[in-house]
């Protein structure tokens, strides 16, 4: 029997697997639909998806409207999102995420009812927090503002943020922070639920 068998050889003396050397870094060796080996983005194993929903009751402003954690309320929108924020205390209140490494958000997409005609306004913004520090929170948008017309408290329409990916990244130790607002001054209503891709480019 040969001495210098797979199974017996040091790690030292394995070879990577084939087309190691000319594969983008971030890659994962798989078999794709035509069962053949490839190396393939590896994007969706560093993918969290996080659910953000809520309710827009009856606003008559065209302020930028977030939820606050506190006493079962996360349902219901009603706290206003200034820039910088007001204290800390209200980007923790109103954040959708605490990120832990650095990032983009992929996607932005969802489904929402509003009153019939008037237009809702969604937007993303990151905000860095500094430990033991009650300053506001300065904020810069990520992506772009989806914007939907409701079609009536029965009826379901589909939004899609634009702007975003790789190109527009968050840091760890940022807080994301999504609102809603009515596009203008009449009384407006909408609930929603969607779905944030966050990629994470950190190990």
């Amino acid at each position: 029997m040969a001495s210098n068998e797979h199974s017996s050889l040091e790690n030292s003396q394995l070879h990577v697997p084939k087309d190691f050397s000319t594969a983008s870094a971030n890659t994962v060796l798989t078999k794709n639909s035509s069962n053949a080996l490839t190396w393939a983005n590896d994007t969706l194993r560093r993918t969290h998806f996080v659910r953000v929903g809520g309710f827009l009751s009856n606003v008559t402003s065209t302020s930028e409207f977030a939820p606050t954690y506190a006493s079962g309320t996360t349902h219901l929108w009603n706290t206003v999102v200034t820039d910088g924020t007001a204290d800390a205390q209200d980007a923790v209140a109103q954040a959708q995420l605490y990120c832990t490494r650095g990032g983009f958000i992929q996607r932005f997409s969802g489904v929402v009812s509003a009153t019939s005609g008037k237009n809702v306004n969604f937007k993303i913004y990151k905000g860095t927090v500094a430990d033991a520090s009650s300053a506001s929170i300065d904020l810069t948008q990520i992506g772009d503002t989806a914007t939907e017309t409701g079609g009536g408290n029965s009826n379901t329409d589909l939004f899609d943020m634009t702007g975003l990916g790789s190109s527009v990244t968050f840091s760890g130790g940022d807080v994301l922070i999504v609102t809603i607002s009515a596009g203008n001054t009449d009384a407006t209503t909408a609930r929603f639920n969607a779905t944030m891709e966050v990629v994470y480019t950190q190990e």
